[in-house]
């Protein structure tokens, strides 16, 4: 497994940042790090340790919540408004800025040196990095500026509909994928934190993101998704495999530490413990993974067990501390040891569900069994675990892939088990697929709900942009859909 350690120090101080209320008024068209006059081996880890800090910190607390892996634990209050979905503009206003002005923009950076100093793995990278970001932001947000965001003379770009990103998106990587010259030996090396320099790894990365342009889609344009990934399988792409997961490696070193962990560090480690949800389906399934992914509970009555909340219920729960329950475990960046748990961008098991799903739909060569055996396999590897206790656990009946039932069956035992892998590593990709298929559909609207009884279904425009870019569309509510969350069963 490709591991590179995250060493930019300066880095490490955000941390705590990224959580902070103080408002960061940057310019979404200024690098803060002003790499006008830096080399592109300097600015690709600033890149991609950027996008892992606010990645695996903010973002992995809101979509850890609401992908009901985690809820408010009841000695604090830190998440209790995301519990209640009382999300407000003002609550993601830095990562926004942050993601604009740092990765994005260091990601033009790369596309502009790279191409004018005819270092296409550079620029190839700058690229692909871009549409995982961009995906991310529209998913979260809808139509934002996308097209004309990065234009220095522009302090007000546009919005795209975020149809019109989509389309950006697939061409973002197809310009990087054709920019990668596997037999160059001017290529990163220590420099690329994901992959050390390795470029047929960013194609693989590419064409397994592309991939998840593409089923994001399948049910507002199936046409269009359908098309795309016959192409893709037409031209022979290769995917991530077991082994090849994109994550970013921390060590226990002060400001080199997983950015979840060191905000327990900074906060308090009771902040986040497991929901019942998740819990109680990792029981039913008799799932080991439960041991990687939460610690046991080590004070009465539940010590020495696994012990969940009912979501949104944390803080009702009067006089209980917080160590009577189960708390994220080390290996994803919890406390008690935490420090040097990687960041997940995309997994390897994400990649097998992928082309299970494309397979299942009939876009993809392949059989979705085997596929969803793989990805569920890579991720019991992944994590210690040997290939009889992977096998075992699928030749459940509750697990078992279901060859004889329907494609809706296939998919929804798909994204379950994608759900279940991604548990405490890919919080808000879970949340995000469970928004497009409406999988798993178990989940229960949290207890302590602020917007009656629905889910939430995205995050507000920030501040930022609402009081300085003319162009920001009307407000959205935390219960209005994106795009393409048009066939989400169970909600709203």
């Amino acid at each position: 497994m490709n591991k590179y350690i995250f060493h930019i120090v300066f880095l490490g101080v955000m941390t705590v940042g990224l959580m902070s209320c103080e408002k960061d008024f940057l310019d979404v068209n200024t690098d803060p790090n002003n790499p006008t006059e830096s080399s592109v081996d300097l600015i690709l880890p600033t890149a991609e340790g950027y996008t892992a800090y606010i990645m695996g910190n903010p973002y992995q607390i809101l979509g850890g919540l609401w992908s009901q892996y985690w809820t408010q634990g009841p000695t604090g209050s830190q998440y209790k408004n995301f519990d209640q979905y009382t999300i407000t503009s003002s609550d993601f206003d830095r990562q926004w800025l942050q993601l604009y002005s740092g990765p994005l923009n260091d990601s033009k950076y790369l596309i502009d040196e790279g191409t004018r100093l005819n270092r296409k793995n550079y620029a190839a990278i700058g690229k692909i990095l871009q549409a995982y970001i961009y995906q991310y932001l529209t998913d979260l947000h809808g139509d934002i500026p996308f097209s004309e965001a990065l234009d220095p003379n522009n302090p007000s770009p546009k919005y795209d509909t975020q149809e019109q990103v989509y389309n950006g998106l697939v061409k973002l990587i197809e310009d990087g994928v054709a920019l990668i010259d596997e037999a160059s030996d001017d290529h990163p090396g220590e420099d690329d934190f994901l992959f050390g320099g390795d470029m047929t790894l960013w194609k693989k990365f590419a064409n397994t993101l592309k991939l998840r342009v593409y089923l994001r889609q399948a049910y507002v344009r199936p046409d269009v998704a359908q098309a795309g990934i016959n192409a893709l399988y037409t031209s022979g792409a290769q995917f991530l495999e077991a082994g090849e997961d994109a994550e970013m490696a921390f060590t226990d070193e002060i400001f080199n530490q997983n950015p979840l962990f060191a905000t327990y560090q900074a906060l308090t480690e009771d902040n986040l413990v497991a929901s019942e949800t998740t819990l109680n389906y990792f029981t039913l399934t008799h799932d080991p993974r439960v041991d990687v992914f939460y610690q046991q509970a080590t004070l009465p009555p539940n010590a020495g067990h696994h012990a969940g909340i009912e979501q949104g219920n944390g803080t009702n729960l009067i006089n209980q501390n917080a160590n009577s329950y189960s708390k994220p475990g080390p290996e994803i960046g919890g406390p008690n040891g935490g420090e040097a748990a990687p960041v997940v961008f995309m997994s390897a098991a994400e990649s097998y569900f992928l082309q299970a799903e494309a397979a299942a739909r009939g876009w993809g060569t392949g059989n979705a069994q085997l596929l969803y055996n793989q990805a569920i396999l890579s991720s019991f590897l992944r994590w210690g675990f040997t290939i009889a206790q992977a096998n075992a656990f699928i030749s459940q009946s509750s697990v078992a892939f279901p060859n004889a039932g329907s494609k809706e069956e296939k998919i929804k035992a798909i994204i379950t088990q994608k759900w279940s892998s991604m548990s405490g590593t890919q919080n808000l990709e879970a949340w995000t697929e469970w928004r497009r298929t409406g999988y798993p559909n178990f989940f229960e609207i949290s207890v302590s709900s602020n917007i009656g009884n629905k889910f939430p279904t995205r995050i507000l425009y920030p501040d930022s942009e609402v009081t300085r870019n003319a162009n920001t569309p009307a407000q959205k509510t935390v219960s209005d859909k994106v795009w393409w969350d048009v066939n989400t069963t169970g909600q709203n």
